[in-house]
């Protein structure tokens, strides 16, 4: 029996007699919705009622709107068999006019190729696939990746790949693809959010961009200011490799099954070169582990412990580096830490 196309999908119709082409035409939605570009915004007056205290139709019309989202991603899950899976930290985007700004935001080039990890039911892939050269959307749950293979056969564009993002070569794609940086894109779980960053940093040498929606708190960390609660070796780290953009505040409300936490949209700038020379990548973060590590005592105690050297030498390398040993770690920038670290290279191989 002949597959059915995926609710009208036609990729050969000619486009539409309007004057803007719709985004993927015929696609419809996890949001149940039709996609196309966005308009442009026009300021409306108040809507106002004849009949006091009646709902008005447009606020009616709005909560049905909204209501369209979590019910499709429940009809595109049973009509499967599958459920939202815990072990896989699965937070659908139930917002379709977010899913357009967050790609707005990631600022796709027409030559750009795109990695999108975990597209789910796919609330990003579409808006991804229309503006990209080509679009590779690495899904690990291996029900979805199937619903998104039969949702996008059509789309030569468009690759799934079931797999997980933290084994994926990304010097491999963009070999295949003959670019010398990708694009990455992803709502991500956020039990592996510093796995996935971690990965992403480890193959910085072929991506240019990182636009991630991440928990609200961890993209404070990320930006945090020295002396902060939030400042601490996660900030040093993501600081080292990248610089990060925060973008916007995605509440829970936008997510189905709904997080007890709001997340934030940011951006990651990857660097070509660190900000900050250093003997060894090793050698550095070892002492800014072991500053946060024990981030309530002074200098003296932390590199004594981490470095495994006396309190004399200690003195004599942090002097050395311009930093008061009486200093607590939390009160360092990374190039304070940086200046401890090759300082810290020459005494150790006294």
């Amino acid at each position: 029996m002949a597959r059915r196309p995926p609710r009208g999908l036609s990729p050969k119709l000619d486009a539409p007699p309007l004057a803007v082409r719709p985004l993927l035409p015929g696609f419809v939605s996890a949001f149940g919705l039709a996609y196309t570009p966005p308009m442009p915004r026009h300021r409306k007056p108040p809507v106002t009622t004849d009949h006091p205290g009646r709902i008005s139709n447009f606020v009616r019309d709005k909560a049905a709107l909204e209501g369209t989202g979590p019910r499709r991603v429940r009809e595109i899950l049973e009509s499967r068999g599958l459920a939202p899976r815990r072990r896989f930290g699965q937070n659908f985007l139930i917002r379709e006019e977010l899913a357009e700004r967050i790609v707005d935001h990631a600022r796709i080039r027409e030559d750009d190729i795109v990695v999108e990890i975990g597209p789910g039911t796919g609330a990003l892939t579409p808006h991804l696939a229309q503006r990209a050269r080509h679009l590779i959307a690495i899904e690990k749950d291996f029900g979805l990746a199937q619903y998104l293979n039969e949702e996008f056969a059509d789309f030569p564009r468009v690759t799934i790949r079931e797999g997980d993002f933290l084994e994926t070569d990304l010097v491999a794609i963009a070999a295949e693809h003959g670019v010398a940086k990708l694009l990455v894109v992803g709502n991500i779980p956020y039990n592996i959010t510093t796995p996935v960053i971690e990965r992403i940093f480890e193959q910085r040498a072929v991506v240019r961009v990182a636009v991630l929606l991440v928990q609200k708190e961890y993209a404070e960390r990320l930006a945090a200011a020295p002396g902060t609660p939030e400042y601490g070796s996660l900030t040093l780290f993501a600081r080292y490799h990248a610089l990060l953009e925060p973008l916007m505040n995605v509440r829970a409300s936008a997510f189905w099954p709904r997080p007890d936490v709001d997340s934030m949209l940011v951006r990651f700038f990857l660097r070509d070169e660190p900000p900050v020379v250093v003997p060894s990548e090793e050698l550095l973060f070892r002492i800014i582990r072991g500053s946060f590590h024990m981030r309530r005592k002074q200098l003296m105690n932390t590199l004594e412990e981490s470095l495994g050297i006396g309190k004399d030498k200690v003195e004599r390398l942090a002097r050395h580096a311009g930093i008061v040993p009486t200093r607590r770690g939390e009160t360092l920038t990374l190039d304070e830490f940086a200046r401890l670290a090759r300082s810290a290279a020459d005494y150790l191989t006294e």
